[in-house]
């Protein structure tokens, strides 16, 4: 999910292309998900917020137009860039309608450091589960252990950016995995955040 605003980062740059240690954020994950031996395909999804985003899939990852050729390893989608929700929805419409049965995840461009291991280790944990969904969080102590700020909590869990679901646009009934992983509890919003991944990549 690449199409966000990123308002918190305050920065004149896309927050996909936002550079942290000179590669942009949306690189890592890229590179993570390509290294992930359970995953077939990578669909970026952008909007009207990351036009210069769109120029650099093209040009770094030869990405396509998914609705006009989905064969190459990664493509784009457009979308309306309404917001997470609204925009996902977007996406399950166009799979569901273009009569595709597949088995979604989801990630964000702001989370450089889930590795393709913690991925397929994810992964492996949704086959094996009951459910047609799956959310993952973080625990609350880690995010205290290491005062990083979280953006939303539940019931002392933050919800970590990574989903899986099937490409129907439904409600789907799904498995909570909690993974206490510092991964997962590390997503790029503000500029305290860079400080922070800066400090305890030092260490």
């Amino acid at each position: 999910m690449a199409g966000g605003r990123g308002k918190r980062l305050k920065s004149k740059t896309e927050k996909p292309l936002f550079k942290f240690r000179d590669k942009p954020l949306v690189s890592y994950v890229l590179n993570n998900l390509k290294n992930s031996k359970n995953v077939n395909k990578i669909l970026i999804a952008i909007s009207p917020n990351t036009p210069k985003t769109k120029d650099y899939l093209i040009e770094n990852y030869n990405a396509s137009d998914f609705l006009k050729d989905s064969n190459h390893e990664f493509s784009y989608i457009d979308t309306p860039g309404d917001g997470y929700v609204e925009d996902l929805s977007f996406i399950l419409d166009k799979l569901e309608n273009n009569g595709l049965n597949e088995v979604i995840l989801t990630i964000n461009s702001d989370l450089p450091f889930i590795s393709s291991d913690t991925i397929d280790k994810v992964l492996e944990e949704y086959y094996s589960c009951d459910e047609i969904a799956m959310s993952v969080f973080a625990p609350l102590t880690i995010f205290n252990d290491y005062s990083i700020e979280p953006s939303f909590v539940f019931d002392d869990l933050i919800p970590s950016g990574l989903n899986i679901l099937i490409s129907k646009n439904i409600i789907q009934s799904e498995k909570k995995l909690i993974v206490p992983n510092l991964e997962l509890a590390f997503n790029i919003n503000t500029l305290e955040d860079v400080e922070i991944a800066n400090n305890l990549l030092n260490q």
